[in-house]
């Protein structure tokens, strides 16, 4: 992360700095009146608080070992919850940097996939490299997991445990895949090291019901309307105090983007608000879009992020190179049989030369 003022995060869990946040009373029928007071938000915001402290918590130092044949692969499940262009995308790209810091840039491998839940599983085994080497973490990002689960109709026939085929949902079908991705990767030869799935929800409903009861970490870009299903769930989850503070962040964020960093968070090992900035404009970022190539909002959350192109932007720099690159092979073939008869012709025609002009100038 890049050192400037917006970006100094220090990870220092035993001296957190409360900030200040001021609570206003929306007009609203949906806005609850219940609101607490300025000594209890205070508590719950932290300028000092980063991804890596929050993951320590989560993630044993040392990860388990091997014995060679059983599977010791930690599992972490996180779930990033928002509105489109709130930077869940941006959020897990950080995650991601979080990874590489503690285990070196070389050894973790991360995958995106927006709508494609297939997409992501088909395209696992480009994370082990030309060696198939495992790596030290992996991370899936299912971007937009509820229109991913929706796109998923029909059924598919697979083997049962008697060699049988039978058919079965594609939703619970990729579903299973992603809750026993250990066994995934195991079959890959990955026996150890961290895997964390990220599911990025726009509706919260939309997410599966296992898929919301097994996160082990909850990362809210946005609260949601107030009085609706989702906002009544996340608040559940965050707890009041907590949801009302990033709705300040959020009223903020109107007037200012960079305010779209602060991030509620709650896990086994507590919960707040805390700011998360984006990636350095520097950092090459390590998440490989695969799948489908639908273009994603969720890549520029603040005025001065580096903008990515997405697929639709992509074609016309692709296209041209693709109907230029026949032409430019032609063109060196060309030459080449151009040099060819060149030398063919000099060396014929000393030849020639030698053989009867020659003897009469002698």
């Amino acid at each position: 992360m890049s050192e400037s003022e917006d970006t100094d995060i220090i990870p220092s869990p035993t001296s957190i700095v409360h900030a200040p946040t001021d609570i206003t009373t929306m007009n609203s029928s949906l806005a609850k009146t219940a609101i607490p007071s300025q000594d209890s938000l205070a508590k719950v915001t932290y300028y000092k608080l980063d991804l890596d402290t929050i993951l320590d918590g989560l993630i044993p130092d040392p990860l388990p070992e091997s014995g060679g044949k059983d599977n010791a692969i930690h599992h972490l499940n996180i779930i990033i919850f928002g509105k489109p262009n709130t930077g869940k995308t941006t959020l897990a790209e950080s995650i991601s940097q979080a990874l590489a810091r503690r285990y070196g840039q070389r050894n973790v491998k991360a995958l995106r996939a927006s709508r494609d839940l297939p997409g992501l599983f088909q395209n696992i085994d480009k994370l082990f490299g030309r060696f198939r080497k495992p790596p030290k973490a992996i991370l899936l990002f299912a971007d937009d997991m509820t229109k991913a689960l929706r796109k998923l109709s029909g059924t598919v026939e697979v083997k049962n445990s008697n060699g049988h085929l039978e058919k079965m949902r594609r939703i619970d079908y990729w579903l299973d895949k992603w809750y026993d991705i250990r066994g995934e990767l195991f079959k890959r030869g990955m026996r150890q090291g961290l895997v964390v799935m990220v599911a990025g929800l726009h509706r919260f409903y939309g997410g599966d019901i296992d898929l919301r009861a097994d996160a082990d970490l909850l990362l809210v870009r946005s609260t949601g309307t107030p009085g609706t299903f989702d906002a009544n769930k996340v608040e559940k989850m965050l707890g009041s105090v907590v949801y009302y503070a990033m709705r300040q962040h959020e009223v903020d964020a109107l007037r200012d983007r960079k305010e779209l960093a602060w991030t509620a968070f709650v896990a086994k090992t507590g919960s707040g608000v805390f700011r998360v900035p984006r990636p350095s404009v520097s950092t090459k970022w390590l998440m490989r879009d695969v799948g489908s190539s639908e273009p994603s909002p969720e890549l520029a959350i603040e005025p001065d992020e580096p903008k990515k192109k997405s697929a639709i932007e992509e074609k016309p720099a692709v296209l041209p190179r693709q109907h230029l690159q026949p032409k430019q092979h032609r063109s060196k073939r060309g030459r080449r049989v151009s040099i060819v008869l060149a030398v063919a012709g000099i060396l014929i025609t000393a030849f020639l030369a030698w053989k009867y002009v020659w003897p009469f100038l002698r």
